[in-house]
């Protein structure tokens, strides 16, 4: 998974990231989502506050400001089934 063409760095066990890496944290402007599993991108730390869902295998959300969440996230979940 990428975030404005930065590679991901600390995951959990399921690839989640409750706090982003403040190399690329509030700087996101795009997301790519690489994995076999849907991914929320959330507003604040520790999956909380606004969201998107990146659909699984290729799925991708090339502009965040028309979810207001451009360079506004922190946190990323990965989901084992559709997001909703």
């Amino acid at each position: 998974m990428s975030f404005g063409g930065q590679p991901w760095v600390r995951r959990a066990f399921d690839g989640s990231v409750e706090d982003l890496p403040s190399s690329i944290r509030d700087r996101g402007s795009s997301v790519r989502n690489n994995s076999d599993r849907t991914a929320r991108v959330y507003e604040k730390r520790k999956y909380s506050g606004r969201w998107v869902c990146v659909t699984r295998s290729g799925g991708s959300i090339h502009d965040l400001r028309s979810y207001s969440l451009n360079d506004q996230t922190r946190s990323l979940r990965i989901n084992r089934d559709d997001c909703g």
